[in-house]
């Protein structure tokens, strides 16, 4: 008799173990479809960003994004997109007058704002905070540059 319970003991804690082991994977095959979603949809953004980069800013800042010394800071492998988000989406939101330092190098040029709408200034944002050497985890949403004042 107590082989026979510790039997259905055993069956009893096997099959919760193996119901958890399935919800554990449910749970990654979810995360996973989230993930793959979000990467899709920064992609999408990412193309939308350069077909607006190309009409609005590659006058200044160039198809290699190194911008023009002293007059137009450099896009590429920027220091100043890394460590300033809120103010280099106000940039492209507004518009920049004032000193900035980029790369250790100082600039202090006028940029006009471009007129763009919110998914504009989020998809250019995307294309150049992931071209060029530059690589951002968190995708710019359109929500994020509504939140962005002037």
């Amino acid at each position: 008799m107590k082989k026979l319970v510790v039997f259905i003991l055993f069956l009893i804690a096997f099959a919760g173990y193996h119901l958890a082991s399935e919800k554990k994977d449910s749970y990654t095959i979810a995360a996973n479809n989230t993930a793959y979603i979000l990467q899709n949809e920064l992609k999408k953004s990412i193309l939308r960003g350069e077909v607006i980069y190309n009409d609005f800013c590659v006058s200044c800042h160039l198809p290699s994004g190194m911008g023009v010394d002293t007059s137009f800071p450099p896009l590429a492998d920027s220091d100043y997109l890394l460590n300033e988000r809120m103010k280099s989406i106000r940039a492209v939101k507004y518009g920049q007058q004032g000193k900035i330092i980029v790369n250790g190098k100082s600039y202090n040029t006028v940029m006009a704002p471009m007129g763009l709408e919110n998914d504009e200034v989020a998809d250019v944002m995307n294309y150049i905070m992931n071209s060029w050497d530059n690589t951002q985890d968190k995708m710019v949403t359109p929500e994020e540059v509504a939140a962005v004042e002037k």
